[in-house]
Formats: C-alpha cells, sequence, structure tokens
C-alpha cells in the first residue's frame, strides 16, 4: 500500500469517526431537549389540576356540607363524599341527598379547566398530537364500605359488589348530568379493603362508608391504530 492510499484511508476513518461523534451528540442534545420539554409539559399539566382544585374547592366551599372533602395530589383532584345519610344500608341507589349533592358536583364538572383544555388551547392540543401524545382526562368513582358482612339474604353477594354497585350508580347519575362523554368515566368497587382508619367503632365504620371521585389529566402517548 502506497503512502498517498494508507493517507487516504487514514483520512477516510477520521471523517467517519467524526460523524459517528456528531450523531451521538445530536442524539444527547435531542434527549437533553426532550427531557426540558417533558418537564415542561408537566409543569403546565400541574398548573391545569391546580387551577381545577381551586375553582372546585371555591364552589365546594361555598355550596356544600362538611360531608364533602377536596384534596389534590401529584395525579389529579379527589372528592370525597362522606354523609351518613349517602345510602340505605345494603342499598346501592343514592338517597336524595346524595343525588342532589351528585347533580350539583356534575353541574361543576364541565366548567373545570382540565376539562376544557381542548377547547381553551387547540394550537397546544394539535403540537401534541403531531408529537404522538393526546390530552386525557379521567373521572373515576370509587365505592367504598366498612367491614360489616353482607347479610345473608342480600342478593348482594359480599361489600366489594356492594361498593362497585354504589360507584356504578353515581357514576352513571354524574355523567347523565355533566353531559361529558362516557369514556371519560370508570369505576372501582374498593369495598373494605381500602379503609382511612380501623372499623374499630360505629363512627369510624362510618367514616369508611364513603364515594370518592377522582379527577385526573395526563398527556399521554397516542394508541398505534390498529
Amino acid at each position: 500500500m502506497t503512502h498517498h492510499e494508507r493517507k487516504a484511508r487514514k483520512s477516510w476513518l477520521l471523517s467517519l469517526g467524526d460523524l459517528v461523534t456528531l450523531l451521538i451528540c445530536f442524539f444527547i442534545m435531542t434527549l437533553v431537549l426532550n427531557k426540558g420539554d417533558v418537564k415542561q409539559v408537566h409543569q403546565w399539566i400541574d398548573g391545569q389540576i391546580e387551577r381545577s382544585y381551586q375553582s372546585l374547592n371555591a364552589s365546594l366551599a361555598e355550596s356544600f356540607s362538611s360531608g364533602v372533602a377536596l384534596s389534590r395530589d401529584n395525579e389529579g383532584i379527589l372528592i370525597t363524599i362522606n354523609t351518613p345519610d349517602a345510602f340505605e344500608s345494603a342499598k346501592t341507589q343514592p338517597s336524595p341527598q346524595l343525588t342532589e349533592l351528585v347533580k350539583q358536583i356534575a353541574l361543576l364538572l364541565p366548567q373545570l379547566p382540565i376539562i376544557q383544555v381542548e377547547q381553551n388551547y387547540p394550537e397546544l392540543i394539535h403540537s401534541m398530537q403531531q408529537a404522538g401524545l393526546n390530552w386525557y382526562t379521567d373521572i373515576i368513582v370509587e365505592g367504598h364500605t366498612d367491614n360489616d358482612a353482607i347479610a345473608a339474604t342480600s342478593p348482594l353477594r359480599n361489600n366489594w359488589q356492594l361498593s362497585a354497585l354504589r360507584a356504578q350508580s353515581v357514576m352513571m347519575l354524574l355523567q347523565n348530568e355533566s353531559n361529558l362523554p362516557p369514556e371519560r368515566f370508570s369505576l372501582a368497587g374498593k369495598g373494605e379493603h381500602a379503609p382511612i382508619v380501623d372499623n374499630d367503632t360505629a363512627e369510624h365504620k362510618a367514616q369508611n362508608r364513603r364515594i370518592q371521585i377522582r379527577i385526573n389529566a395526563a398527556m399521554l402517548k397516542s394508541k398505534p391504530s390498529s
């Protein structure tokens, strides 16, 4: 191999090395930028959740009794309904008092910022969709009971079924009164398996018998079309 051939081969290898280095730097920068974008998206989502929480908090403070509590965490907003007249013992249909309460909450849902995101930020939502992301809001109704056993004469099998059917009746009432799409709603029956206090007194059992409405929001990757 001549001197010029060796020099040409060395130059080609150096050029390839430079190209690989540039590609590695490009991918590293892309990852860094994507991490920055993800952080900004999470901050923006958290801001929408906080605005929705403050809106609900103001309405609950003005309109509802002490049997309704509001809290929030990193995932979303939690409305806890814990009133002694919510359901008759071992029954699944809401009492007139609970029905009226749920109707009032249902009227507030469509006004929440996290529910109105697609209407208020169409350009942002479109950009996110172009990047393979979709805006999702979920309204999950959870039913909870104490640990008292279901009577043998009851058509219900256990507290899990009781809590699930109670959650279902509240969920359907929320959906009908809010006119939000049915796919936004889901339910969970927790039975006696997620108590907030020990079931050691009648007062504590009453605290564990509750309905919780969780409102979550997230930007998730689009599902691939089948």
